[in-house]
């Protein structure tokens, strides 16, 4: 028993001399302690400290995190990975889980600063996946981070939204109303392109938190991205508000693009000097990508206001080709498929506890059985919508009378051509769908139905330049002027103009073009109007031109 007592309180007294040799510098545990409300004072006092005077190497691994992780918060560029990989290399063998998570974090950090988006995801991805899940105010960092590198080169699949949702959801929890806001702005902005009502909702909370905090330099920021969104929806009139307002914040903006906006609104609304004025303001020599697309948006805005239709040429071929170098930029897709390829790896990593003939047959059992799932409720899915689809076209046929189309009928009977043949039989098709000649809900007609609702495809070019040549003589030259006023017209646009100067309905169109549904035609009448630049209803300007 004494014996047992000796060796227990040598124990002790090894662990006391350990903890002795092993402690942490005060002034570090202050500085961490200021790293998220003052950054400032925090990098103040580790400049302050003499690195040769840190005893051991735990307070030497800390102070590099410490002024790393400071360094990084106070906008300081990293140049270098040397000091971080001290802390990374320290706490890999260490059992402090949150530095080492720190310590990959801020390695990522600063290959971003050195412009390697691809290595610096690559350490973000070890932080994420080293992170403890209650680790919230890491994890909406490394979220953050990832978000803002994805969307500062356009990855694809939505990587960079999902990333600034989950970092917006631990600031809440963490209850950090100002990155709040931020993971919010972004998700608006990442948003705004293809769901403006979601965009509108995530900008208006950010909003009101700005208001809340008095910041304006966020509510400046909002501001813009607001204006940005509503000239992506070519709704000048409410863009022209929200730079006005940002520009009374700040009226010596120092981002291109601000000035580009209101060159663009102005040339919109006929305000040719504004417009011009706005567009010489910027130094172009600092533009990034998307500042030259929205340049060029603005200049091609101004040689249709100017009715100079070479400078137009001239200025959207540029525009594509900074568009098109985004869209296929290769940084892009490195991005994205390390998110894969490491995702994938973790999962296989993992999985190595298992057995590896047990867990390939379990995954291709599994892939197997959502495979046939997701395809039997896909195949569902899309055959009701196709159903749904078909039978709203057909309602609104049905509404109507074919008597307007007699007309053309009648002007196509003496015609003996493959136009003559191919119009008029699609408007048998059409009259029999308005008669209800046939239940398209029935299996047995569903070979019909595929029949009748089947497009005039875009290289039957002898159909389309019978009706083109057709449209001519009925309306004194109508498709003629059309396509000389609108060169930047695609030729399946004139195709949906000949349609809609033949007086084709919505519901018409979209069985002659076999658009999925009547909402599809909408869309598309309205793209075609933004490309034309003018201003109301569509099928009212052509009206006017066919009845020249």
């Amino acid at each position: 028993m004494k014996k047992l007592l000796y060796i227990s309180l040598l124990a002790v007294l090894l662990s006391a001399a350990i903890s002795c040799n092993r402690s942490v510098d005060k002034r570090l545990v202050l500085a961490d302690t200021l790293m998220w409300t003052n950054p400032d004072s925090s990098l103040a006092i580790l400049s302050a400290i003499n690195r040769d005077s840190l005893q051991g190497d735990e307070n030497q691994a800390y102070y590099a995190l410490l002024f790393t992780q400071a360094q990084f918060r106070c906008n300081i560029p990293l140049t270098s990975d040397t000091l971080i990989s001290k802390a990374v290399d320290y706490y890999s063998d260490n059992h402090n889980r949150e530095h080492y998570t720190r310590s990959l974090l801020y390695k990522g950090g600063a290959y971003e600063n050195m412009n390697n988006p691809v290595e610096a995801i690559k350490w973000y991805k070890q932080a994420e996946n080293n992170a403890d899940t209650t680790d919230y105010r890491n994890l909406a960092h490394i979220n953050m981070r990832l978000g803002i590198l994805y969307f500062k080169n356009y990855a694809s699949n939505n990587l960079d939204l999902n990333k600034f949702q989950m970092a917006a959801h631990y600031y809440e929890i963490l209850r950090d109303k100002k990155m709040t806001m931020v993971a919010l702005e972004y998700c608006g902005n990442v948003l705004r392109i293809t769901d403006v009502n979601a965009a509108k909702k995530c900008y208006d909370k950010a909003l009101a938190t700005a208001s809340e905090l008095n910041d304006t330099t966020s509510i400046y920021s909002i501001n813009v991205n607001y204006a940005l969104m509503y000239i992506e929806d070519s709704l000048y009139s409410q863009a022209k508000k929200y730079i006005l307002e940002a520009y009374r914040l700040n009226n010596s903006f120092t981002e291109n693009n601000n000035y580009y906006m209101l060159s663009l609104i102005y040339a919109n609304q006929k305000d040719l000097d504004s417009a011009k004025y706005f567009i010489s303001l910027p130094d172009k020599s600092q533009n990034t990508a998307y500042d030259s697309l929205l340049m060029y948006k603005a200049m091609k805005e101004v040689a249709l206001c100017e009715n100079n239709l070479t400078q137009y040429r001239k200025f959207d071929k540029q525009y594509n080709r900074i568009s098109n170098s985004l869209e296929h930029n290769e940084t892009k897709y490195a991005l994205s498929k390390f998110e894969d390829d490491f995702d994938a790896d973790r999962i296989a990593s993992k999985g190595k506890k298992v057995s590896l003939l047990n867990k390939s047959i379990f995954i291709l059992v599994a892939l197997f059985l959502i495979l046939a799932l997701v395809t039997a409720a896909l195949f569902i899915i899309s055959r009701r919508k196709n159903r749904k689809d078909q039978q709203q076209m057909i309602d609104e046929l049905k509404e109507e009378s074919f008597g307007n189309y007699e007309e053309l009928r009648s002007n196509l009977a003496d015609i003996d051509n493959h136009f003559s043949k191919t119009m008029t039989e699609k408007l048998i098709s059409l009259e029999e769908i308005m008669t209800g000649a046939y239940n398209p809900n029935q299996d047995s007609k569903s070979k019909e139905v595929e029949h009748k609702i089947s497009p005039i495809a875009d290289d039957d070019t002898k159909f389309w330049e019978g009706l083109y040549s057709y449209i001519n003589i009925k309306h004194n030259g109508a498709m003629d002027r059309i396509a000389n006023d609108y060169p930047q017209l695609s030729a399946s646009d004139l195709n949906f103009i000949k349609l809609m100067c033949c007086g084709f309905s919505d519901a018409a169109i979209a069985v002659c073009r076999n658009y999925r549904n009547v909402a599809s035609v909408r869309s598309r009448r309205r793209k075609i109007r933004d490309k034309m630049g003018i201003e109301g209803n569509l099928t009212d300007y052509i009206r006017n031109i066919t009845v020249r």
